[in-house]
C-alpha cells in the first residue's frame, strides 16, 4: 500500500476542522499472555492534568514482538476510586515482587520516587497478561485489566541477554 493509499484510509473519516488528530490509532495489545521486557518507567502528567506512574513494557517474542503497552497507574485519591486506588498499589507491589524489586517507604513517597525506585528494574522480562472487563458508561472502550506473573524458571527467559558462550577450542586463532 503506497502513501496515498493509506492517507485516503486514514482519511476517509477524519474531518480536520473538528476531529483531533491525536485522537485513536492506539488501541494497544489484546487480552491475551506477552512475554514482556520493562522497557521505562516514569511519572507523567496528561495534558489533562491527570498523574500516573507509567510502565512501558515491549513484547520480546512471537506476533506481537515490538509492540509496546503502557500500563499508566493514578493515584490521586481525588481523581481515582478508592477500588482502583487499591488496585493500583497492589499492581505495584506484584510488579516490584516479579522483577526482584523491594521498595521501600521513601519509594512511596509520591509518583516521581515511585518511577524513580523501578529503574533498577528496567530490562527485566515477565509475562503479561491482558485481560478487558466491560465498561457500562462507555462499552465501546472497555477496561484493560493487568497481571505481571514471573517466569518459573529465571532461565526460560525467552530473548538473549547478548551473552555468548564460546569455548577456547571455538575460537579460530
Amino acid at each position: 500500500m503506497g502513501l496515498q493509499d493509506l492517507a485516503n484510509e486514514v482519511l476517509a473519516d477524519f474531518n480536520p476542522k473538528t476531529d483531533d488528530p491525536n485522537a485513536g490509532g492506539f488501541d494497544g495489545l489484546p487480552d491475551g499472555d506477552y512475554d514482556v521486557q520493562l522497557e521505562n518507567v516514569e511519572h507523567k502528567v496528561f495534558n489533562s492534568g491527570w498523574e500516573a506512574v507509567s510502565f512501558t513494557n515491549e513484547v520480546t517474542v512471537g506476533e506481537a514482538a515490538g509492540r509496546k503497552e503502557f500500563v499508566s497507574l493514578g493515584f490521586d485519591e481525588s481523581k481515582v476510586p478508592s477500588f482502583v486506588l487499591t488496585k493500583n498499589i497492589k499492581l505495584v507491589g506484584k510488579l516490584a515482587s516479579v522483577i526482584g524489586l523491594q521498595l521501600t517507604d521513601a519509594d512511596w513517597e509520591d509518583e516521581t520516587s515511585l518511577a524513580a525506585a523501578f529503574k533498577d528494574g528496567l530490562g527485566s522480562q515477565f509475562i503479561l497478561k491482558i485481560t478487558s472487563s466491560e465498561n457500562k458508561k462507555d462499552p465501546s472502550k472497555p477496561y484493560k485489566n493487568y497481571d505481571f506473573i514471573p517466569y518459573d524458571d529465571p532461565n526460560d527467559q525467552p530473548i538473549d541477554n547478548g551473552a555468548i558462550d564460546i569455548s577456547d577450542e571455538d575460537i579460530p586463532f
